[in-house]
């Protein structure tokens, strides 16, 4: 039977994966494939940014909760034995890049949310639109935004690549 470190140690991950992949998915649909007239585009971008936003904080939480969980626990928590160093060196830059990549994605979210064009309200603390700060500093946040994105993307098909191969 697994330890209950383990089974919290998972339970982090998965809630976080299944976070990360929901934010992938979900914020471009919210904004593009959806009847602005339901709500006026003022709310509807509202809305859509401040559950993205809610969304991030709380992966933000789970991933600093499973960095720090091994350290509290002070248990040994099963993981995948590597084949070599080399592969051992892959696992922890693979790993470190995940999560360099979430934290960079949540500053550059914070940071789109500060300069953006329409009044926003987050977890209640109401943020004032800067229309000078949207068409100057905006759009390459934005560019940022979208390469991490885009890498976390890499990132997640070789740890799902890199388990399988383990486990075969």
């Amino acid at each position: 039977m697994k330890s209950k470190s383990y089974i919290v140690d998972r339970a982090l991950h998965w809630i976080s994966a299944l976070l990360l992949l929901f934010m992938l998915l979900n914020l471009s649909s919210q904004l593009h494939n959806v009847d602005w007239d339901i709500k006026g585009q003022l709310e509807h971008r509202q809305d859509a940014v401040e559950l993205h936003a809610v969304l991030g904080i709380t992966l933000l939480l789970f991933t600093i909760a499973r960095l720090i969980f091994p350290y509290l626990s002070k248990t040994s928590i099963e993981r995948v034995t590597p084949t070599s160093k080399k592969h051992s060196i892959f696992i922890k830059l693979t790993h470190l890049s995940l999560y360099a990549c979430i934290f960079l994605l949540a500053a550059t979210g914070l940071a789109l949310i500060n300069n953006y064009q329409i009044p926003l309200t987050v977890l209640g603390i109401e943020l004032a639109p800067d229309k000078d700060a949207f068409y100057q500093v905006f759009p390459g946040i934005h560019d940022i935004h979208m390469v991490l994105k885009q890498l976390i993307w890499w990132l997640i098909a070789i740890h799902f690549f890199g388990i399988m191969y383990a486990k075969r």
